[in-house]
């Protein structure tokens, strides 16, 4: 009752006891995104059939990876080490048999 009593009295504690909650959703909501793009991806297919092709256009029609290339003895270490790429994909040699 006291509290109440006191937000009555005094508006500009009334104001900012809605005012700031409301401002710190704004921030939140709109400054702060949490959203990944533009992840440089490394894909290796040991399958390279037409099943594991369109699996590898789909990662990449998400918009959130770009294609890397790299070659090498191994080229998803290699890449991820060397920070050309952030992620990698291996796709195993009976991908499509497994699926």
């Amino acid at each position: 009752m006291k509290g109440i009593a006191q937000f009555r009295r005094d508006r500009l504690t009334l104001g900012l006891a809605f005012l700031l909650p409301f401002l710190t959703l704004l921030i939140f909501g709109f400054a702060i995104r949490l959203e990944s793009k533009d992840i440089p991806l490394i894909v290796q297919d040991f399958d390279r059939i037409n099943l594991s092709s369109s699996y590898i256009e789909r990662l990449y029609a998400t918009n959130q990876f770009v294609p890397k290339q790299w070659s090498g003895g191994n080229p998803v270490r290699d890449a991820i080490d060397r920070g050309i790429a952030k992620a990698a994909v291996v796709i195993p040699p009976q991908f499509s048999l497994d699926i």
